[in-house]
């Protein structure tokens, strides 16, 4: 067995103030959203603020899906699908994330007002 020394201790520390220092720089990566938006078959039906609790229904192409916006998260609720994996997949809250029942072709996708900074840098 290896005992650490005096200096791999200072190293440990280090890093963990390096790692702590980059996540309080560029954020966790989770910044809260402010609209859902739902689309069928790639076409946008919906829009609402996600602060505002509702549960609306929209037609696929296999039948009623029903979304549920509540307490700031968004969830499908019932679907048509078979499998109905986008029902377990649970509530969305996050800009940039998405819950789909691909079989009915309903995606509902949680966006943000604001954007964090660069994305890219094209020279």
């Amino acid at each position: 067995m290896m005992s650490m020394n005096r200096g791999d201790k200072i190293l440990i520390a280090l890093l963990i103030f390096f790692n702590i220092g980059l996540f309080y720089y560029f954020g966790t990566g989770f910044r809260q959203g402010d609209w859902v938006v739902i689309e069928v078959e790639n076409k946008k039906v919906a829009q609402f603020p996600l602060m505002t609790d509702r549960v609306t229904q929209v037609q696929g192409p296999l039948g009623i899906t029903e979304i549920e916006i509540s307490r700031g998260r968004a969830r499908i609720v019932r679907s048509p699908c078979k499998l109905k994996v986008c029902i377990k997949s649970g509530y969305i809250q996050y800009a940039d994330r998405l819950s789909a029942c691909l079989p009915n072709k309903v995606v509902v996708r949680v966006e943000g007002n604001a954007q964090r900074g660069l994305d890219a840098v094209v020279g």
